[in-house]
């Protein structure tokens, strides 16, 4: 009874979904070594669970399942007609986005993350865009949600939240298509307190499948063209990896470190070593892709229209982004009038834009809006949300766990 009146209100008003819990100390999160998301100047981790339906997270699952399947056609047509200027891919990425898209079948893609607006306010889910390639907000959809539910302690309650799980899936599948190389993989980021905090999820789910793990910042990696990828772990002694794990995108790789561009492309189609996410994703990755899945689907129901002119707008409120934007930076939002409704600047404004119709995501009473984050494998596997008081959900957003009833 007490389920059914729930799901009642959840229909009528959004606020009616969130269920507020104590606080969980910044020395709890401390204690689990998460507290760099718990700074009190962040303002990141609320104390709110929003509450969603069985059936709600099967729409997005089949959402993600049919785009996944847009997107891989979507590439097919991009790799067939040469459109690696359209989505604003450098000749030096080509040969490797090839050679791995022909490989797919043996090294698939290891994890992405959709956002999606829609479906818990009562309307259609429809696709903003693709995290492809370096999806972060792992910790906070693997670990703080699930400790949040629990202190909540909502009873009959459960989580759509299987990430370290599915991904560890994923890599033992990939390591049964790799027998011949030894399970060891090198993880490597930039050295940002938040890189090694994602960088430890994919630890876990590599070490669930068996793989011997190490974690090492990019400036103490060695490549080679002719032997391929290697950990520095003393002043002459060095560790040869078959597999690199990479939170670096491949388009800064590409346009802000062409000569490191050059040898991962000679490491890879020698096949010398294993690189995950592989190149391919940056199709997926660029924004641009989602111009061609309009070309190619139409008033698709998941597709918003999306184009390379802001002229195919008047009158329309749209959105204009970079195509190689993250975090809502040099994103600009206009009315229909074409005035600026809102904007962020950024580090991305050399790249190239796309024109995407506006729509409104999911608002609660207060005028925050709600965007939903589903990781994807082979399927969907996770659920959280950010939340934001504006248009754009940038990095000034709050993490909203979920749970489902």
């Amino acid at each position: 009874m007490v389920v059914e009146s729930l799901r009642s209100l959840m229909a009528d008003n959004l606020n009616n979904r969130l269920y507020e819990f104590k606080e969980l100390s910044y020395k709890f999160w401390k204690n689990l070594g998460l507290a760099y998301y718990a700074e009190e100047e962040m303002e990141y981790i609320t104390n709110e669970l929003l509450c969603v339906s069985d059936v709600e997270v099967k729409k997005y699952a089949d959402a993600c399942s049919e785009l996944y399947i847009m997107y891989e056609r979507a590439a097919q047509h991009v790799i067939d007609n040469n459109l690696w200027e359209e989505l604003g891919i450098p000749e030096n990425a080509i040969e490797i986005i090839r050679y791995t898209w022909a490989r797919r079948k043996q090294t698939p893609q290891l994890y992405g993350r959709f956002d999606l607006a829609g479906v818990i306010d009562g309307t259609p889910a429809k696709l903003i865009e693709f995290n492809a390639d370096t999806a972060t907000v792992m910790p906070e959809t693997a670990i703080i949600q699930f400790e949040q539910l629990k202190a909540a302690n909502i009873k009959g309650s459960f989580q759509y939240s299987e990430l370290v799980e599915r991904i560890g899936k994923r890599f033992a599948e990939i390591k049964a298509l790799h027998q011949n190389r030894e399970p060891k993989i090198l993880l490597s980021g930039l050295g940002h307190l938040e890189d090694h905090l994602n960088l430890d999820i994919i630890t876990s789910a590599a070490q669930k499948a068996k793989f011997d793990t190490q974690q090492l910042d990019l400036e103490h990696v060695v490549f080679s063209a002719e032997d391929g990828i290697f950990a520095r772990v003393g002043e002459d002694e060095y560790i040869q990896y078959d597999f690199w794990f990479k939170l670096i995108p491949w388009e800064f790789i590409a346009y802000e470190e062409p000569e490191l561009m050059d040898l991962l492309s000679q490491i890879v189609t020698k096949d010398l070593a294993i690189i995950l996410n592989p190149a391919y994703t940056m199709i997926f990755q660029s924004k641009a892709i989602m111009k061609i899945l309009w070309d190619l689907y139409p008033n698709h129901h998941l597709l918003l229209k999306t184009t390379f002119s802001a002229d195919d707008f008047r009158n329309q409120a749209h959105v204009q982004k970079v195509i190689f934007g993250r975090e809502g930076e040099n994103v600009k939002v206009f009315g229909t009038g074409a005035n600026i409704r809102e904007e962020n600047e950024g580090d991305y404004e050399d790249f190239p834009s796309v024109f995407q119709t506006f729509v409104e995501l999911p608002k609660d009473a207060d005028e925050e809006i709600y965007q939903a984050g589903i990781y994807f494998t082979d399927k969907a596997v996770s659920l959280s949300y950010r939340r934001r008081d504006g248009l754009i959900v940038d990095s000034d957003s709050e993490f909203i766990g979920h749970y489902v009833l």
